[in-house]
């Protein structure tokens, strides 16, 4: 079967924040009788018991209101919609090999995604029994109603779910929805013959079996993440994309973008940049795929002669690629479009996301203040990046202090700064994170003099020098980008991108820089632990010290090197863009 497969795409997006995440969770309540009865009344209703919904219920529960949460799983969860992808990254590097060479069972992904679905309900269900603990009397544990929520007035809305109907009657409105994978409306969704050999980044995990080819469409954070995952365990991958370079649009500098794009080479991974549209989609024929494999036959080796493989044809170059699974992973989109907001007064949903108040959170409408929009399915945060956890997180505890600002700072002290900047992690492998500016964006905003950046690489520290079985790479790099000026701003840090093992676990002090606007001369003055990769962060700002100082912009007049004829030279120097060889 050919088909055209050409498409639109969302707005540029990664992770879900609020939406469908792993089935995991904890019943904080009991469930609705059956009927439209009288309603229930309720302080706040939370539609939606994903990792954002959850947030917003528990951050309101503790301040003592009276929570009601419709999701149509009828449980709140912990963890979000790239639970997956995380469990099996690190299935992949357990069992697997980066560069594919050694292939992994699916019975073991299937383990790993047990048990770290069942560890994810126990936590969620411990962070509602310690809340509860520590709000005491005034605690009320969140009512959870299984189904699907629609606003039926201002402040009343109707769950719906197996048969039984809910009027719930509320003060404030969190909607929290989360967002679902886009899917190319081209593409054989739902045809029979595409069951079990296409896939997105919701049902991806229901593959039952790591494909030999794996055809990988898109190029964001989703797509580049399970291109690692699917290599690892020992698939063949080629990533077709529309853009020039991967994760485009995510506000990752481009420095970590060409490391990562080296990397997928590296290990075998097959990349096509500039021709992410299909011109024809042929599912394998006779039906052949992972779910007819599921359903007896015991490996690809046991399909039909010439029929365990489809074909997709890319429209830019004619090129044919088969493969026996394809994961289209072009974005998200909103699901704020089916809880009918325009009934409560709201303006209509843009590409399913509800259009906000950027500083409050608080939808647009008429007489709308009292109903808020979190997570993927907003539209109109000033948090940055759009399209993660934590920028949904951020916006929960936005939109909570703007519905309870004098309950909040009562209990927890001036709450009424949040980070604008939200701290990014992006797990490929090595781990991708980054917080604040790029050098494109602050050279756009400053100009190519009014700002700098440093790199510094793991294996320039001591901890870079022991020996490991698996030694850092030598593009494994910490960059910090900063401001320079004649003014109070002079070596404030705009922007930290780095690349590497436990970047992740590198980021969350990065952004507490970003978000305070702390210089460069602040951590020069700081001493972090002996022997920890942590140490990039000093030697960088150390070197962006030289920079700025040779610049003629130090500090104080009295310690600017501008008459220093080496200072230059030696600026150049540290600012490298490789590591030296310490063998």
């Amino acid at each position: 079967m050919g088909r055209a497969a050409a498409g639109g795409r969302p707005r540029a997006g990664g992770r879900g924040r609020g939406g469908r995440g792993a089935a995991v969770g904890a019943r904080a309540g009991g469930r609705a009788g059956g009927g439209a009865s009288a309603p229930r009344q309720v302080d706040v209703l939370v539609l939606g018991g994903g990792p954002v919904g959850s947030e917003v219920a528990l951050a309101c529960a503790m301040l003592g209101k009276q929570v009601a949460v419709a999701e149509p799983r009828g449980l709140l969860l912990g963890a979000p919609t790239g639970w997956v992808s995380k469990a099996l990254r690190q299935l992949g590097r357990d069992h697997g090999a980066p560069n594919g060479t050694r292939r992994v069972e699916w019975e073991k992904a299937e383990e790993y995604l047990a048990r770290t679905a069942g560890r994810a309900l126990k936590l969620t269900a411990n962070r509602f029994s310690d809340a509860a603990l520590l709000a005491g009397a005034e605690w009320h544990s969140p009512q959870v109603f299984k189904g699907q929520a629609r606003f039926t007035g201002a402040h009343s809305a109707l769950v719906e779910g197996e048969g039984e109907e809910t009027l719930v009657d509320f003060v404030h409105a969190f909607i929290a929805v989360g967002s679902a994978s886009f899917r190319i409306p081209s593409l054989p969704w739902g045809e029979p013959e595409a069951a079990g050999w296409l896939f997105d980044g919701d049902t991806i995990k229901d593959i039952g079996s790591v494909p030999q080819k794996l055809v990988v469409q898109g190029g964001g954070t989703i797509a580049t993440e399970y291109a690692f995952i699917f290599r690892a365990l020992g698939a063949d991958v080629t990533v077709v994309m529309r853009e020039s370079r991967v994760m485009e649009g995510c506000g990752m500098d481009r420095a970590v973008q060409d490391a990562v794009i080296a990397r997928m080479r590296r290990v075998g991974i097959e990349v096509r940049e500039g021709t992410g549209d299909f011109a024809e989609v042929h599912p394998p024929v006779g039906g052949f795929n992972f779910g007819t494999l599921r359903g007896g036959a015991a490996s690809i080796a046991d399909a039909p002669v010439g029929a365990d493989f489809g074909q997709v044809v890319l429209k830019a170059s004619g090129e044919v690629l088969e493969c026996d699974a394809l994961l289209s992973a072009t974005g998200r989109v909103g699901l704020a479009g089916g809880v009918d907001t325009d009934a409560a007064g709201c303006v209509p949903t843009v590409r399913g996301c509800a259009p906000v108040d950027g500083t409050t959170m608080e939808c647009l409408g008429q007489d709308t203040g009292h109903i808020y929009a979190v997570g993927d399915c907003e539209d109109g945060s000033l948090v940055t990046p759009q399209g993660l956890l934590s920028t949904g997180l951020a916006e929960a505890y936005i939109a909570t202090h703007a519905a309870f600002t004098d309950e909040m700072e009562a209990r927890a002290g001036q709450m009424a700064l949040y980070d604008t900047e939200c701290p990014v992690a992006v797990w490929v492998e090595p781990t991708v994170s980054f917080v604040g500016m790029t050098t494109e964006g602050a050279e756009d905003t400053f100009g190519p003099e009014g700002c700098g950046s440093v790199k510094v690489f793991f294996s320039e520290t001591i901890k870079g020098c022991v020996e490991r079985a698996e030694p850092y790479g030598r593009d494994e790099f910490y960059k910090i980008i900063y401001r320079i000026s004649d003014e109070s701003d002079n070596g404030r840090i705009l922007g930290v991108h780095v690349y590497g093992s436990g970047a992740s676990e590198m980021i969350h002090n990065a952004a507490t820089l970003v978000n305070s606007n702390a210089t460069v001369w602040e951590v020069c003055r700081t001493v972090p632990p002996a022997v920890t990769v942590q140490d990039v962060l000093k030697m960088a700002c150390v070197r962006a010290a030289i920079d700025i100082s040779a610049r003629g912009k130090g500090p104080r007049p009295a310690q600017a090197l501008a008459g220093d004829a080496t200072a230059e030279v030696r600026a150049k120097l540290l600012n490298r863009n490789a590591p030296r060889q310490t063998e």
